[in-house]
């Protein structure tokens, strides 16, 4: 195998990431003038989701990641990442938290939250959008189930991702505060901190 493929995991943890803080944003505000702009944001919770467990596998090797590989028949000379692309197929959503415990010994926390939530995207990419709360459904799976893997595998955060895309989002008595509190969010000490660490700087103390 190349050494291309050594970056496989920073990459997908950096893009995961940036995905789940780009949802946080999507549905910390409302959808007028952004149509979809909630399913939107559900849909890519869940890709992020995807790919941030798919890091934290790769990190222990990147082949790990996918359930099948190219055969030598099918590359000439060493397996590259460009091979990996064109012959390979990496593992589903459903499947990664298995394969994260055998690679890793991490069992998710709260494993059916998981993957009702990838059963909810199902619905979103192959039928039709739901008359649901898609804001406060994707902002409990980021914050609630997602925000404590990230600190877990990296003491990474996407929320302060989603103050790229607005500053006030992240405030004291900012939207993301507002949406926490009005869908009932459960925020784990890492989320607690670094909101708090946010209204200090804030108040520039």
């Amino acid at each position: 195998m190349d050494t291309g493929t050594a970056a496989i995991s920073a990459h997908m943890r950096e893009f995961g990431i940036a995905i789940l803080g780009r949802a946080i944003y999507d549905v910390t505000y409302c959808e007028t003038t952004r149509p979809f702009a909630h399913a939107l944001a559900a849909v890519h919770a869940a890709h992020g989701a995807e790919i941030v467990l798919k890091a934290r596998i790769a990190q222990e090797h990147p082949l790990l990641i996918f359930n099948k590989l190219p055969t030598s028949t099918k590359v000439s000379g060493d397996l590259s990442f460009g091979a990996l692309l064109e012959h390979g197929h990496s593992l589903e959503y459903f499947e990664l938290p298995e394969r994260l415990w055998a690679a890793t010994g991490y069992r998710l926390p709260h494993p059916e939250a998981y993957r009702e939530f990838g059963r909810l995207r199902n619905q979103l990419v192959h039928f039709a959008v739901p008359d649901i709360d898609l804001s406060g459904q994707t902002l409990k799976f980021c914050i609630e189930i997602m925000e404590p893997i990230l600190h877990e595998f990296w003491k990474e955060s996407a929320i302060p991702i989603a103050e790229v895309w607005d500053d006030g989002t992240l405030t004291s008595d900012g939207y993301l505060q507002e949406q926490i509190t009005r869908h009932e969010i459960t925020m784990p000490p890492s989320v607690k901190e670094r909101l708090r660490r946010r209204s200090t700087a804030e108040a520039g103390y």
